[in-house]
């Protein structure tokens, strides 16, 4: 059975609960979904009474006001040209998200993801994590200090050998071991579906695969942030059509997030190594899309904030 070392309070490895298959469609009327209108509307209202995210969250305010202050169960994408931060987007919001999460790594080696995570949970510029000026105990005290502040996540190497969807189902299930819920993010998702032995197109290899994200969320009642490459005509401009290879991308997501560097006349002067980001929401089934919101991208910290509070 699959384990992973999971804090529950006794520090012990928690064995993952078998996750059985959906069951089949079946005819109701409105009056038979009320019980679980209930039990949605009681867990809304404890969250707000409790001052207390419902599930996890992205950690940047005005996002997650957008959002509907949780990231729903289902597929979530983050799409953005190169270099723009998307892999510490989604790195800092597996970290931060209040819950554990599961980050499936399909092109980052995962020294280089903890030296990221180091820089932004301890302040160190990640030039001097790997420049070798600090001694080895003093970098390792301070992945050791940055790895205390998110004991609930976990991470899955994807990047010698394909993680099958079943594998990621149990491995995601283990995460989250007895806690009420789970994030998964897919780094990247067209990474992922590149490595698949199915031998299909591009096309139908990225629906098969956007399929299973939109399987799992659903059997394990979760959230997905999945992480999309941009096709070269929306690198610049972006756009609810941007990601590279399959329409579903937009279609069967719950929201939709472009990242791009914020270069416009009224964009703000910022100091390096900070930069203006601007965050639109292409898509949202649970708020308003379309809303542009402003953050700063600290590259030498990996660290995402809202613009007024600094980076």
């Amino acid at each position: 059975m699959t384990t992973v070392q999971h804090p529950n309070g006794n520090g012990k490895a928690v064995a993952a609960p078998a996750v059985s298959d959906p069951p089949p469609p079946k005819l109701v009327r409105f009056g038979d979904v009320l019980g679980a209108f209930r039990a949605d509307a009681q867990a809304a209202f404890d969250a707000r009474v409790h001052n207390t995210p419902r599930g996890p969250v992205t950690g940047l305010r005005e996002l997650d006001d957008v959002l509907g202050n949780v990231l729903q169960p289902g597929v979530h994408i983050v799409q953005g040209g190169s270099g723009v931060g998307k892999t510490a987007y989604a790195l800092q919001i597996a970290a931060t998200c209040g819950y554990p999460a599961l980050f499936v790594s399909c092109e980052m080696h995962l020294v280089e993801l903890l030296r990221r995570h180091t820089a932004r949970a301890t302040g160190t510029y990640l030039d001097r994590l790997k420049s070798g000026e600090l001694a080895p105990d003093d970098a390792v005290r301070k992945a050791e200090q940055a790895i205390a502040t998110a004991p609930w996540l976990a991470l899955a190497d994807a990047t010698q050998s394909y993680l099958n969807p079943q594998l990621l189902k149990d491995f995601a299930q283990a995460v989250k071991g007895d806690a009420r819920h789970v994030l998964v993010v897919v780094d990247s998702v067209h990474s992922w579906a590149e490595a698949s032995p199915l031998g299909l197109s591009e096309y139908d290899t990225l629906n098969a695969h956007l399929g299973e994200l939109r399987r799992i969320a659903a059997l394990l009642n979760c959230p997905i942030l999945g992480v999309a490459e941009r096709n070269r005509v929306s690198m610049k401009e972006g756009g609810l059509n941007s990601a590279a290879g399959s329409r579903k991308f937009e279609y069967g997501a719950e929201s939709v997030v472009g990242l791009a560097v914020d270069d416009g006349k009224d964009a703000p002067v910022l100091p390096p190594p900070q930069k203006p980001i601007t965050l639109t929401v292409e898509k949202n089934r649970n708020g308003a899309s379309g809303m542009r919101l402003k953050a700063i991208f600290n590259g030498a910290l990996q660290r995402f904030a809202d613009r007024e509070s600094g980076g």
